[in-house]
This record gives structure tokens, C-alpha cells and sequence, in this order.
């Protein structure tokens, strides 16, 4: 695997060691199944609601009201989802990761220095897109098609969420 003359990587074989150009997660490696994607999007839906409680806690009085829209959206796609799980035969973490983790203890950090605005739709953009991503990938596996349902109509909602407020 690395070059007989130099014991490097060649750049090809290190790129999908790494997940490839656009990092880790990016390039396929074994394949997961449906239920444990579906796992996925409720755990990245259970970290996403941390980060808007701490958003929504600390945001500006005109900020709220879009923080409280998102936050209110994941909520009822949460619940949706764990009952889903649910009448699958999974019981549905209610922890997250550590990422939610992480996502409430830098929105707390920045708060310290700067007001929870508009400033954020960046970070709230980025986080929306990685829940999109986690959608996509269950939608793609071979989910029935009541939880495809669910899954294509919570896209919609965020992607319209998304319009909404210009994110």
C-alpha cells in the first residue's frame, strides 16, 4: 500500500483511508442497514434538539421565534421517528451523541462573547445539512414504506423550514 521509495501513502489509496476528498463518512465502506440508519437520523434529530434548546436559551429576543420554529419541527420529527423505531422493535436512545454534546457546549461558549443571532444560520445551515445527509442515506437503504414517508415528508419540512428563514 505505500510506495516502495518514499513509505508514503499515494494520495489515492490515503484519500480513502480518510473518507476521501470530502472527509470521513464521504466514500463507501460496509454497508449499513436500514434499521441501524434509521438509528442514525434519530440520534443526529436527538443531538440537533440539544443544540436548538441551547440556541433557543440563549438566542436574542428577535432570533427566538426561528429558533423555537426549528426547535418545535425536530421535536415532532423526533417523536415521530422514535415511535417509528419503536413499532420496529428498537428502543430509541434519547441521549445522542457526542456531538450534541459538543454543539451546546460551543453555542454556550459563543453566547459568552456574542449574542445568539442571525449570526448562527451558518452554523444552523450546516447542522440542518447534516441531518439531511443522514435522511438521505436511510431513504436510500430498503426502508418500508411507511418510514420512507416519514422520512421523505421530515425532509420537505426542513428543507421548507430552511426556506423560511433564509438559511
Amino acid at each position: 500500500m505505500s510506495d516502495q521509495t518514499t513509505g508514503r501513502i499515494p494520495s489515492q489509496d490515503a484519500q480513502a483511508l480518510s473518507g476521501g476528498p470530502g472527509g470521513p463518512g464521504n466514500t463507501p465502506g460496509p454497508e449499513r442497514s436500514p434499521l441501524e440508519l434509521l438509528v442514525e437520523v434519530h440520534t443526529r434529530l436527538v443531538d440537533t434538539i440539544s443544540g436548538f434548546e441551547k440556541i433557543t436559551e440563549k438566542a436574542t429576543p428577535e432570533y427566538r421565534p426561528v429558533a423555537e420554529d426549528f426547535l418545535e419541527m425536530h421535536r415532532r420529527h423526533e417523536a415521530e421517528l422514535a415511535a417509528q423505531l419503536a413499532s420496529m422493535g428498537h428502543e430509541p436512545q434519547a441521549d445522542g451523541s457526542i456531538f450534541g454534546t459538543v454543539n451546546r457546549a460551543v453555542v454556550a461558549v459563543r453566547s459568552w462573547f456574542e449574542d445568539v443571532s442571525d449570526n448562527v444560520m451558518d452554523r444552523v445551515k450546516q447542522g440542518e445539512r447534516h441531518l439531511i445527509e443522514a435522511y438521505d442515506a436511510a431513504r436510500e437503504s430498503r426502508q418500508s414504506i411507511d418510514t420512507n414517508a416519514i422520512l421523505m415528508r421530515h425532509s420537505a419540512e426542513i428543507d421548507a423550514m430552511m426556506e423560511k428563514h433564509e438559511a
